[in-house]
């Protein structure tokens, strides 16, 4: 696993909403789209795409821990990863350290 920087500080999405971020893994060159969000001053990750759907969970809404796509309105938890609806249903999280100098992953 490798420590990379997601975001600077200034670009993290205010408390309460998501982003979607776009970045190329430094080592393996693999393109990533994942989705940020903040929530009681803690921020989460996830792969931005739905699975039922293949919305964006970054460009939808936030209520609460459930990040709902665009499309479909299909809840995902964004501590864990699952589905509202679906438990069974996973999709990837990634455990986001606020760093002095922004935002790192382990991926």
């Amino acid at each position: 696993m490798s420590k990379l920087k997601l975001s600077e500080l200034s670009d993290a999405p205010p408390e309460g909403t998501g982003k979607q971020i776009h970045f190329k893994h430094l080592y393996t060159e693999i393109d990533y789209v994942l989705a940020l969000f903040q929530v009681e001053g803690k921020f989460y990750c996830l792969t931005d795409q739905c699975r039922c759907c293949e919305g964006s969970l970054g460009l939808g809404v936030l209520k609460g821990m459930f990040a709902f796509c665009g499309k479909e309105e299909c809840g995902w938890n964004i501590r864990k990863g699952y589905c509202k609806f679906n438990r069974s249903d996973t999709t990837p999280t990634y455990k986001v350290a606020i760093e002095e100098d922004g935002l790192y992953i382990e991926i």
